[in-house]
């Protein structure tokens, strides 16, 4: 287990009134920084949409890349992982880049019209600035008590991915975006902190499928973005009512989560929850 975890917000959609100086962005960037006895693991989950922003807060934060140990992208849309090149650059050394193997399908969005929301460069790109692919469906251990999600099992009637495009094996298909990863964390005397970038599989398939991966009920924080902008008040009111059984000690909404959903999450969990924003940093 892990002794203490540290998450440091890079890039979110809002930013911090009192960090003036940082840039906020639709996107999400996490740096996580663990501790267990004397060993210490930097973790860096998402990189945002762009490197200009990410660079910059980084810089005006004073964030040392050079630590990193690993990257995590959790699934392929370009707003979690459009500054990867400059950010491998930064890192100046070679790490692993975690990655579910379908996360480089071309990715779209067909409403209100064709889009590409997928990577702006090519596997190559990424392996050329440092980066070792470590492609698996699986869950990645990166430390005692730290592991990736792996490909998540999906069981909540109430959570579907809907609206998603991808090009697979030549076919232009829905994606059910099944390189949606988290990070989860033990810390002990607490329990699994999950992180997720947007949790498209579902905030709730997702918790369900890190207590299985961990073997532990104990939940002691969530954060990331739940997904929840567009969804209808039953999908909503459903994710907090299962949120609420699991007795969470913080609860972090972010990124593609909606205001609608952020405030029922604060009437739910009142002081226990903590809506994020760049610059935010959490110690648990």
């Amino acid at each position: 287990m892990v002794d203490k975890v540290k998450l440091t917000v890079l890039i979110e959609d809002s930013v911090d009134m009192d960090k003036p100086d940082l840039l906020a962005k639709h996107g999400l960037s996490f740096f996580v920084e663990a501790e267990t006895g004397n060993v210490k693991v930097s973790i860096l989950m998402d990189v945002g949409p762009s490197p200009d922003v990410m660079l910059h807060n980084i810089d005006e934060m004073g964030i040392d890349l050079r630590k990193t140990d690993a990257i995590l992208l959790s699934h392929g849309h370009y707003d979690h992982v459009g500054s990867l090149i400059e950010t491998l650059k930064r890192i100046e050394k070679q790490v692993p880049v975690i990655a579910h193997p379908k996360i480089f399908n071309p990715k779209f969005k067909v409403k209100p019209s064709l889009k590409f929301i997928g990577a702006s460069f090519k596997p190559s790109d990424v392996e050329a600035s440092g980066g070792v692919f470590l492609y698996a469906s699986n869950p990645v251990t990166i430390a005692e008590g730290i592991t990736t999600s792996g490909e998540v099992e999906r069981h909540a009637a109430f959570e579907k991915v809907e609206d998603f495009w991808m090009v697979d094996d030549g076919r232009f298909v829905e994606d059910a975006l099944l390189d949606d990863q988290a990070l989860i964390i033990h810390v002990k005397n607490k329990g699994l902190v999950v992180l997720v970038g947007c949790a498209h599989s579902g905030i709730i398939n997702t918790i369900r499928h890190a207590q299985k991966v961990m073997g532990t009920d104990k939940v002691f924080a969530v954060l990331g973005g739940f997904h929840l902008a567009k969804a209808d008040d039953k999908r909503t009111q459903a994710t907090v009512n299962e949120l609420a059984k699991l007795d969470l000690k913080f609860v972090g909404p972010c990124h593609c989560i909606g205001q609608k959903a952020v405030n029922r999450l604060l009437e739910a969990f009142g002081d226990r929850c903590h809506p994020l924003r760049t610059g935010d940093i959490v110690e648990l």
